[in-house]
């Protein structure tokens, strides 16, 4: 659909008086797999409980319009021509690691913050008990776990953003994140060790030596 049909279905369809959200204004841009755009004159809880009149509207699956709350209360749609589409938005990781020193309040200076590494942390440990419960053979909800592992794969690239890449690998390291578990991409982007046994990075200025079964160890003084 292009710009201007949007916008009349919605004046027509949504903002009428008999709509589901009267005298509401949208600002549309089409895309691709459908359009998005920033709905004025409502508040996300409305929008919400109007997404289904909303994709019935346009002519869309079930489950195909996703409302999320902007800055101050705002409304942003996204409409998707395919309920896969929608889906696949609605598992994108959320909350993204962005410097933040506190939870409310978003970082504008360079590097990466303590509440940074506590996130990530967090994010490690939680995979780490799917993926054990998992290869254990313990129930697990695959949902659930999937969810985990693409926040934690997507907490890291973001904190590679402002960190080097030894100290993401470190962390994950101390955590006990086994290589098997985590996606190509993430081990090749750290440089993460892939051996059977994780090992705990080298103290610098220590001399090593291996040992009868090819083991390093740390030298006798």
């Amino acid at each position: 659909m292009e710009r201007g049909e949007i916008v009349a279905v919605w004046a027509r369809e949504i903002a009428s008086v008999r709509g589901p959200l009267p005298d509401t204004t949208l600002d549309a841009m089409p895309m691709p797999h459908g359009w998005c755009g920033h709905v004025r004159g409502t508040t996300p809880q409305l929008a919400a409980g109007a997404a289904d009149q909303i994709g019935a509207a346009y002519r869309l699956p079930s489950r195909s319009v996703v409302v999320q709350q902007t800055d101050g209360g705002g409304v942003f749609l996204w409409a998707y021509r395919a309920a896969s589409a929608a889906d696949y938005h609605r598992q994108w990781p959320q909350p993204v690691i962005d410097g933040s020193e506190f939870t409310d309040v978003v970082r504008s200076g360079e590097g990466s913050s303590l509440l940074d590494y506590v996130r990530l942390t967090e994010m490690a440990r939680k995979h780490q008990a799917e993926w054990r419960d998992l290869r254990s053979g313990r129930p697990v909800d695959i949902q659930r776990f999937t969810r985990r592992l693409t926040l934690l794969r997507a907490g890291i690239f973001d904190m590679l953003t402002r960190s080097r890449p030894i100290q993401v690998r470190e962390l994950l390291v101390r955590v006990g994140v086994p290589a098997e578990s985590l996606p190509d991409d993430v081990l090749r982007a750290i440089d993460y060790p892939t051996a059977t046994m994780l090992t705990v990075p080298r103290a610098r200025g220590v001399a090593y030596v291996k040992d009868s079964e090819g083991t390093d160890r740390i030298a006798a003084p």
